[in-house]
């Protein structure tokens, strides 16, 4: 079935073919960031939310290798990954072990 981000992605990997086959394997890689991006923490998963939407758009052109730069794609992703895993908006403003840590250093 394909959604609003499926389109988007199909839009953003310049997928013309909107058969079933191509549509779950989107949707497939769309959820598979989803499930690496809550493994990592993230615990807002807004499917309208710009850093999401943006994160799954570096997986998704990762995955598919997207111009031959999947590398490069999946580079990104990973610093946009761990950039919302460190954002109190997108981890259920969980303090970090590190944090606490240099908290009490100076105690």
């Amino acid at each position: 079935m394909a959604t609003v981000l499926t389109e988007k992605m199909r839009a953003a990997l310049r997928i013309a073919n909107t058969g079933e086959a191509i549509t779950g394997e989107i949707n497939d890689v769309i959820e598979a960031c989803k499930a690496d991006l809550a493994a990592t923490g993230v615990e807002t998963i807004d499917e309208t939310d710009a850093l999401i939407v943006r994160a799954i758009t570096l997986f998704c052109r990762a995955e598919f290798n997207f111009n031959g730069k999947g590398e490069q794609y999946r580079q990104s992703y990973d610093l946009q990954k761990m950039s919302l895993c460190l954002d109190m908006d997108y981890n259920g403003g969980r303090v970090s072990e590190t944090d606490t840590q240099d908290a009490g250093a100076g105690t």
